[in-house]
């Protein structure tokens, strides 16, 4: 049973030069607030970036009969272009020159 499920998305900003390459589109999006954007839609999200390429980390703990466990999605890809729109978000990866 999952009980707490996190998406983070980092706040720091930085110039990024690259080609727009895979992307992904959210249809009917009212939101302009990215992280509430990738929340209704984490699922869609994270299969596009195990398109795109991820690194994935387990680890399993049991303390006095307690499971714990964590996994970390890390990206391979660390620069996006997000283009909002009135009826959409298009969110691509970018890919170095």
């Amino acid at each position: 049973m999952l009980y707490n499920e996190t998406l983070e998305v980092s706040k720091s900003m930085q110039l990024c030069k690259g080609k727009p390459s895979e992307y992904i589109i959210f249809e009917n999006v009212e939101d302009e607030d990215l992280n509430l954007i990738l929340e209704k839609h984490n699922e869609e999200f994270v299969t596009f970036i195990h398109k795109i390429g991820l690194s994935v980390e387990h680890s399993e703990k049991t303390n006095n009969y307690q499971n714990i466990s964590t996994t970390i999605l890390t990206l391979k890809t660390t620069c996006f272009k997000v283009d909002f729109n009135d009826t959409f978000v298009k969110i691509s990866a970018l890919k170095e020159p």
